[in-house]
This record gives C-alpha cells, structure tokens and sequence, in this order.
C-alpha cells in the first residue's frame, strides 16, 4: 500500500467514498476494503464512506498497489525509454508491432515488453497505456505507472491538453502548410476502415512543410487537434497526398514496407508536477523501409 495526501481544490457536494472512486478511479471492491481497513481520513481523521466533502478538506489515503502487470511478461523486448519518473513512463514503439494484445496476438506487443521492462526493475505497475497508435505506425507512446496518472493523463488528452506532434511522408508535392477540417466516420463497408462522413466525428489536422524528395514526397509536420482513429491516415488521402507506404489509404510500393507516420512528440504536464516537458523521438534514417 501507499500513502497519497490530496487536498480537495474544487467544490464538490459528494461522498468521500464517491469523490475517492471518480478521483483515483478505484474500484467498488477496493473502495470498500480502504473504507473497511480504515485507510481513509479527512483533515486527519478516519472518514465515514458517507461523508460529504467540501473545498479545502484534506484527505489521506492509503492506496492499494497493483499486484500483477495485466498482461504477460515479456524480457528482453525492444523498449527505448524516452521519459520516466515514478507515475509516468513514455517508451518509443517500434513498428509492425501492436501497443495491446488484441484478438488472436497475446505476444511480442509493446506492452508485453513494458511489463518485462518493469519486472526487470523489481517493481510492478499494471500496464496502462494513455492512447494507442495503429500496427505499423511508430513513435512516442504514454503509459500512467498508477490508476491515478492513467486517469490523469486520460482526462487531460480528452481535454486537448495533451499535444501530440507526428511526422509524416506523404506522395506528392505541397509547398504551404494548411489544416485539414474534416469529419470522420466508419466505413459502412470495411468497420476498420474510417472515411470522410458528414455526420462523423469532428476532425481537424494541421500540416507544416519540413521538406521535398525530389518532388515526388513530402515530409510534413503533423499537429493533431483531436484524435480520431486513422485521423491522419484519412485526411491526406482526402486531400490527395496519402501517407506513403499506406495499403490501406493509399499504395504501398518498395521500397518501403509500412506506413511513413511517426510520433514524434508529446508535450504535456506529467501527473504530480506544474510545468510541462516535451518528450522527443527522432525518425530514423531508414523511415518507412525498416524490414
């Protein structure tokens, strides 16, 4: 177990029990064992689940840890630490590797590998990544060590406090840099597919020219203003530049054997702290033609 003190900032009319389950994001049954073991006092003393809170109350709290990974353990995996600290870890992920099992692959994802790079530490966290980047896509990739820094990182990503910067190959030529408005639904065809829908989801996509090969690629700078899935992927083939290397929006063709799209950056503040850092992830000389 571990002690957290928290001092309640914002006006609420609710329970500790409830204000402790939506704050740590804590489940009923471990609620219930903190308030059962007497593991949570307001101003110094032992609460009562059904106590109301006000502004300005203290609360201490003594935290269950986490007692496995979530998933298997994996040592020895690919994993490039780019940021940690004791709530926070931010890894480079590799391409043609998955970030989650998912469907019929339990191994060889990313966070098999985090989940090796803990054990090998001696420590253990439940593997909670903050947000997801598709198979062949590389970069920066989040990760909350706790339930309170998941959630964190969770509420400020959907709060657009989160900046997300990508690098991207695309075919053709653009000299200026623009933004992409566009909404974005499920292909009523292929659900995996996302395509241009005027009832989709709100979609917005910043582009910076970084530079040309020989006229038939551009190198583009991606901003991304909310998330969508593919979001990036589906707004340059909307505008005709499709993201090279992309099978499923645009062509693949050798030399290269995945999408040219990279996570580039994260600029955010890490959970327990006031200023933010920028987490950096170079693209390698051989981008998009790794294997």
């Amino acid at each position: 177990m571990s002690w957290k003190t928290y001092t309640v900032k914002e006006p609420t009319e609710l329970t500790v029990s409830k204000y402790v389950k939506e704050r740590f994001s804590l489940s009923s049954r471990d609620i219930q064992m903190m308030f059962r073991k007497k593991r949570v006092k307001v101003n110094s003393r032992v609460a009562h689940s059904q106590r109301s809170l006000k502004k300005g109350d203290v609360l201490t709290l003594e935290l269950p840890q986490d007692k496995d990974y979530g998933v298997d353990v994996e040592k020895g995996g690919p994993i490039t630490v780019l940021y940690e600290d004791a709530h926070t870890l931010v890894v480079n992920k590799n391409p043609f590797m998955l970030v989650h099992p998912a469907g019929q692959t339990k191994s060889c994802t990313l966070s098999n590998y985090v989940a090796g790079y803990y054990a090998k530490k001696g420590v253990v966290h439940k593997v909670r990544p903050v947000h997801r980047l598709d198979r062949d896509t590389s970069g920066c990739i989040l990760f909350g060590k706790t339930k309170e820094a998941q959630q964190y990182y969770t509420d400020e990503l959907q709060a657009g406090r989160i900046d997300r910067i990508y690098t991207g190959l695309v075919e053709g030529r653009i000299d200026s840099d623009g933004v992409v408005d566009a909404p974005i639904g499920v292909d009523p065809v292929f659900d995996n597919r996302r395509v241009i829908d005027e009832f989709g989801q709100p979609a917005q996509t910043e582009y910076t020219v970084l530079s040309h090969d020989g006229g038939d690629h551009t190198l583009l700078r991606f901003k991304l203003l909310t998330g969508r899935t593919h979001q990036i992927r589906v707004h340059m083939e909307h505008i005709g530049h499709p993201i090279v290397g992309d099978a499923m929006y645009g062509t693949r063709n050798k030399p290269y054997t995945r999408q040219c799209l990279h996570a580039s950056e994260l600029t955010f503040v890490p959970y327990g702290k006031d200023e933010p850092i920028t987490v950096t992830c170079e693209v390698g000389d051989d981008f998009g033609r790794e294997k």
